[in-house]
C-alpha cells in the first residue's frame, strides 16, 4: 500500500478518569478535547506508520478538529471529526534537530 493523503482511519477509545475536563482544570465531566485530539493523532500513526520505511517516522503538522459532543460514553453519534496532517519525516535527521534545539535551550543567555 502507498502513502497518500487522504488516507483514513478509524479507533474507538475508552475515556478513563484522566481523559476527562475537569481533571485538567475544566468543569466538564466529559472528554477533554486535547485527549480527542491525542486519540485522533495516535489513530493517524495507526493509519500510516505501518507503512512507512525503517529510517522513517510521521510527525503531526496541522490540526483541524471539531469538538462536537460532550460525552463520556455513548453510542449516540459523532463526537468529532476533522483533518489532521502527518508529514513523513528521517527519523535520524528529526532526532538531530531536536537534540540541536534542547542544546540551544540550555545554553546560557
Amino acid at each position: 500500500m502507498k502513502i497518500e493523503p487522504g488516507l483514513t482511519a478509524r479507533a474507538t477509545h475508552r475515556v478513563d478518569t484522566l481523559s476527562l475536563a475537569d481533571q485538567w482544570g475544566g468543569e466538564a465531566h466529559a472528554l477533554a478535547s486535547p485527549i480527542m485530539i491525542i486519540f485522533i493523532e495516535q489513530t493517524c500513526m495507526q493509519a500510516t506508520d505501518h507503512l512507512l520505511l525503517a529510517d522513517q517516522m510521521t510527525v503531526g503538522y496541522n490540526f483541524e478538529i471539531k469538538h462536537l459532543a460532550p460525552t463520556v460514553r455513548d453510542a449516540v453519534g459523532v463526537v468529532g471529526k476533522g483533518q489532521h496532517v502527518r508529514c513523513i519525516v528521517g527519523k535520524e535527521k528529526f532526532h538531530e534537530q531536536l537534540a540541536e534545539r534542547r542544546d540551544r535551550i540550555a545554553l546560557p543567555q
